[in-house]
This record gives C-alpha cells, structure tokens and sequence, in this order.
C-alpha cells in the first residue's frame, strides 16, 4: 500500500506537480485531464474533497489554482485540502463551455452548444474515475475563467446536486444576449440540493461581463432560496485575466462556514469559567457539523481545530480543559501522530511525565505503523523524557 502510494507521488514532481490521465470518452473522444494531489495524500489514509478546473491546459492558471486552494488549506484553518482535477480542453473549447446557442449567438457561435454533453463527461466519466482510483471525499467544487466561468454556473443550474460549491471567476455571462443571469439565477434557486455559489468580476475591459455577473448575483440574491447561499466580489481595478487571481476569495467562500473564523471557540473570552468552556466546544460541534453536512464533508471537527483548542486552553492554565480536549482528539483520531504528541505536550504540563512519555511513544509507533511523517520534535521530547526518567531511578 504504502510501495503503491509512494510510487504514485513520484510521478508528481515540482517541474509538472500533477498525473497525466488519458481517459476514452463514450461521447467526447480521447480526452486528457490531470490529477493534482495534496501533500496530506501521502500522510495516510484520509479522503479529499475534489475541486475541479477547466482550462487546465493554460499551465500557469492551472498552477495558481493548485497554489492558492494549497495555501489556503495551510492558513486558513477549517478548510480542507484538496484534489485538483484539471479538465483539459478539446479541439473546440467555445463548443463544450457553452449552452445551446439563441438569439446572435447562433451566428457568433456556430459550433456553441456543447456543455450538457462536457457536464456529462465531467459527472459521469471524469469524477467516476476519479474516485476509482484516488481517496476522495463527496464533496465536488467546480471552478472556471470566462468562458470556464460561464460553464461552471450552467453546470450549477442544470446538474442540481453534482457541485456542491461553485467559483466563477469573470463568467461569460453576456452569452445568449444576456440571458444567462436570470435563467441560471432562478434554475440554481429551485434546486433542492445545498449549494454555495460565488462569482467575481472586474472593472477594466470587461463591461459585459462586469454587468451581467451583476446581474446574476443580485437575482440569486434577491431570491434568497434557503438551500444556496451566493457571494460576489467585484476588483474595480482589474482586467479580464486578473480576476482569476479571485479564486482564493472564491475558495474561502465556498468553505467559510468551516473555517476557524466562523466557530465559536474563537469568541471564547480568556476569563471564560468552565461551564462557557464547555458551551463553547458544544457550539463549534454543532455548528461545524451543520456546515460542514451541507458541503457533504465529515462532521466531526478536525483533528489540527481540536488540537488549536487544546492549546489555546493550555495557554491559559486551563489543564484539565486541555488534557480533556486533547484526550478527546487522540480517541477520534488513532491513525493520527499528531494528536498523541499534543496529549503528550498537554501531560507535561500537568506534570505526569510517565504519561506523556507513553503519547510520545504511541506518535512514534502510530507513523512507523501508517509510514506518516512523525516530527524529529516528537521523537526528540521522547528521548528526553525518557532519559530524564531512567535518570531519575
């Protein structure tokens, strides 16, 4: 297994950091896309989420997108890491990404109309394939440029249930004489399935499209369905191919009512008695549970969260409190080095040493058993722990 893994990071490097996938499409062709996988993929077991980019033959922008949802999951605490999927495109881009031409767009577009049949690609050959072969999580988030953009939120308003979170960076919505704001703005809004929905445009160059993702924000907006929450951001100071840097903004949004930002925990005053301890941790349960059920994502608070709660309780002198949370995530994640070190951190400054050498020790045995990296920090505090202790006798 762990042979097997290794084996499929090494075809990533940092020149090309993706697998290449040929897949045989029933209805497209020959087709190619690329695999992306987070660092965390080779720490164990764990599943991800998929985020899926069109236009990912334009390298630099494919790039971006695999940097910024990697730095947000470093930084931003709550949201995930994530596989990128990149779609690369056919022999005619403007044919898959749009819908069934109308009006003067039947004359611009003359090959346009395409997109139910790349939706169905991405859905039912793509992601199949996808999960096959990688540990994925339900959870899917589609994101697009332009016309990748105009694509996206026709996928959202058509295939109700397939995204869960959709990023649509400058979307060509002016398509179809303007069409599009109000038919996928009321399309998303009768959807039954969750879904978070964010779009961005600029302010030079792009007055098309800079009105009519307007116009789409406000409509959904004005509907206010209880099942889709929508975002926008307008940067008044940049072109058409900036706002693709907006996909970070994007990004958060999708995942925002996860993040640490918006868990109670974080409002816990530093004079707070134990019985706000406790509410607190039973509000960032709940409250991490309802949002994270929405996106399709575990509900259980995750491991690097609980572990900042254990330490910012510890910081304040409150032990028991810490030990207790710090207790709490090794039970929920026994696969996990990480949560032993931090019990352990949390025994020491309890004072009971022999325990905390025994966490130190189960981390290390915990990696040597998955092959997860255990921190040279972790393997140092057991040595001298233990060497103190036989010292001692």
């Amino acid at each position: 297994m762990i042979i097997s893994l290794l084996a499929l990071m090494l075809q990533q490097n940092p020149a090309q950091p993706w697998v290449t996938e040929t897949l045989h499409s029933r209805t497209l062709g020959d087709r190619t896309i690329y695999v992306a996988l987070p660092d965390a993929y080779a720490e164990g077991t764990k599943a991800f989420p998929v985020l899926v980019c069109l236009d990912a033959n334009d390298t630099p922008m494919f790039r971006l997108w695999i940097a910024q949802a990697a730095y947000v999951a470093d930084n931003d605490r709550g949201v995930p890491p994530v596989i990128v999927v990149g779609i690369v495109n056919g022999s005619d881009r403007l044919h898959d990404m749009t819908p069934k031409p109308v009006g003067s767009s039947i004359a611009e577009f003359k090959t346009g109309g395409g997109a139910d049949a790349f939706a169905d690609f991405i859905i039912n050959e793509v992601l199949p394939l996808v999960r096959r072969k990688y540990r994925t999580l339900p959870t899917t988030v589609i994101t697009g440029h332009s016309a990748g953009g105009l694509f996206s939120l026709y996928a959202a308003a058509a295939r109700p249930g397939a995204f869960q979170g959709t990023v649509a960076t400058s979307p060509a919505l002016w398509y179809n004489d303007a069409r599009p704001p109000r038919e996928f703005a009321d399309a998303i809004a009768k959807a039954a399935a969750p879904q978070r929905i964010w779009a961005a445009s600029g302010g030079v160059g792009e007055e098309d499209i800079d009105s009519t993702t307007q116009q789409f924000y406000h409509r959904l907006d004005s509907i206010r369905p209880n099942t889709v929450a929508v975002g926008y951001q307008r940067y008044p100071d940049q072109t058409h191919q900036m706002t693709a840097l907006a996909f970070a903004d994007g990004w958060r949004f999708v995942f925002e009512r996860m993040s640490i930002r918006h868990i109670p925990f974080q409002t816990l005053a530093s004079t707070a008695d134990s019985a706000a301890i406790a509410a607190a941790l039973d509000a960032s349960e709940r409250t991490y549970s309802a949002a994270a059920r929405e996106l399709r994502m575990p509900e259980q608070l995750p491991e690097d969260m609980v572990n900042s709660f254990g330490y910012r309780l510890l910081g304040r002198g409150k032990i028991w409190w810490a030990l207790r949370v710090f207790k709490q995530n090794v039970e929920r994640y026994p696969n996990s080095v990480n949560p032993y070190d931090s019990y352990g951190d949390g025994l020491v400054a309890s004072g009971d040493t022999a325990a905390a050498i025994e966490q130190f020790r189960q981390a290390v045995e915990v990696g040597r058993r998955t092959g997860a990296p255990v921190a040279a920090e972790t393997r140092e505090k057991l040595a001298r722990f233990s060497a103190a202790t036989s010292h001692r006798r």
